[in-house]
């Protein structure tokens, strides 16, 4: 096979990137990842990502003139999302964050922004804006719409941000887009990783409620990775414009094509049933961590996020450090609360990656309990040791990609299962 041959003469030729490419490949599979960004891409998806497209790439010297590749790729994104326009040329979600604040923002202009997302983005003169912070309130980790319409009415905000990233439960879109109406402000939604159970349906859509949009193609879609805007026809001239200008004027063609594989897949009945799983995933690993007598942030959680609340006096680092060694990662983060004064240390989970590789809620469920036992415990060898037994027990012999997800018509035959693993080895 090609991709044998390749990969013998990598090893040859290079054999110290080689060492990298195995080891990126043997982390993956040793360990379980319940950090929300952290998902593999489709085999289709990355097979297209690695083919002789590749070579190629879209020139933008005129913005009318799309290749069909593109064209294909933005009408699927506005059909799948129910959108009036989509921009797929950038390469990451930073990419495109800046360029929404650059095209719709001026210097000095005031933001209001959900836990002062999208800040972390600015730097430089040009993008010197006042941003303002809302937040859950303190006494319950909810959102307060009264209060966010005070701000709001407060500060008259150019912009109002939204991002589900620390958001377990459900939006009220429409209440959003009432208060950015009533003070004349465009209304810029994040859909982070929620992209693909808002895709799915299973999830309210910001995409009706808002101006913008903004998402990534991989994480929670399957795809490359990439920066997604999604906006209204009035606003697309001039966001499409400030793509060019700030120098991304073209896109290679198999990037574009991976994203258009995955926005036909996100369609198809497989991943409604994943999307399904995921949520699922999401309740019995909620469950798993209240039976070890973790709380957990608003909890019976109605996406695939789960914010586990730590014990205190726990040294948040080192925790995370030592599940990595036990081959389970997790991502700690600082809840903020519209009180400056008052946050939480969270563990902020997904069930995102854990369903790809195939697992179910009983997995899940102990997953959760495992953890939140770790985090009750000493902490010590024999803690560790306990935590990387569970994991090894329930991931081996798992793919980075379970085949259940495929399309039906493209499920690969058992003579020819190990075209996965080369896939996701070879780009072949």
């Amino acid at each position: 096979m090609l991709g044998n041959k390749l990969f013998k003469q990598l090893q040859q030729f290079d054999p110290e990137l080689c060492k990298v490419l195995k080891f990126s490949l043997d982390r993956q599979l040793s360990t379980l990842s319940l950090i929300p960004t952290d998902n593999a891409a489709s085999p289709l998806s990355q097979y297209l990502k690695g083919s002789a497209l590749g070579n190629d790439f879209i020139g933008h010297n005129a913005l009318e003139h799309y290749s069909r590749i593109e064209q294909l790729a933005v009408e699927r994104a506005c059909k799948l999302f129910k959108a009036e326009h989509a921009i797929l040329r950038l390469g990451n979600p930073v990419a495109a964050s800046r360029v929404v604040l650059l095209a719709l923002a001026k210097t000095g202009d005031k933001i209001l922004s959900f836990n002062l997302r999208k800040s972390e983005h600015c730097t430089g003169e040009q993008m010197k804006y006042n941003f303002v912070n809302f937040a859950v309130e303190p006494h319950n980790l909810k959102l307060n719409y009264d209060k966010v319409r005070y701000l709001a009415l407060k500060h008259k905000p150019r912009l109002i941000i939204f991002s589900p990233t620390n958001y377990p439960h459900n939006i009220n879109y429409q209440k959003m887009r009432d208060i950015a109406d009533e003070v004349g402000a465009i209304l810029w939604v994040d859909l982070g990783q929620n992209a693909g159970l808002t895709a799915a349906g299973l999830i309210p859509s910001a995409v009706p409620y808002s101006d913008v949009s903004t998402f990534s193609g991989s994480d929670g879609l399957h795809g490359p990775q990439s920066g997604i805007i999604l906006c209204r026809k009035n606003l697309a001239d001039l966001l499409e414009k400030t793509v060019i200008e700030t120098g991304h004027a073209s896109l290679k063609k198999n990037v574009m094509a991976a994203l258009a594989i995955t926005f036909h897949e996100v369609s198809c009945p497989e991943f409604q049933e994943y999307a399904q799983a995921v949520m699922d995933n999401a309740k019995a690993l909620e469950k798993g961590l209240q039976k070890a007598g973790i709380e957990t942030i608003w909890a019976n959680t109605e996406n695939h996020l789960v914010l586990a609340k730590l014990p205190e006096n726990i040294n948040v680092d080192s925790a995370v450090a030592k599940l990595e060694q036990a081959g389970l990662l997790v991502k700690a983060e600082t809840l903020m609360t519209s009180d400056a004064s008052i946050s939480y240390p969270i563990l902020r989970l997904s069930s995102l990656d854990p369903t790809t590789r195939g697992l179910f809620e009983e997995d899940i469920f102990t997953v959760g309990l495992t953890l939140g036992e770790f985090l009750k415990s000493r902490q010590d060898s024999a803690a560790i040791n306990s935590v990387a037994k569970v994991v090894k027990e329930i991931i081996e012999g798992l793919p980075l990609f379970a085949e259940d997800w495929l399309p039906a018509e493209e499920i690969i035959k058992e003579r020819d299962a190990d075209l996965i693993m080369k896939t996701m080895i070879y780009g072949m």
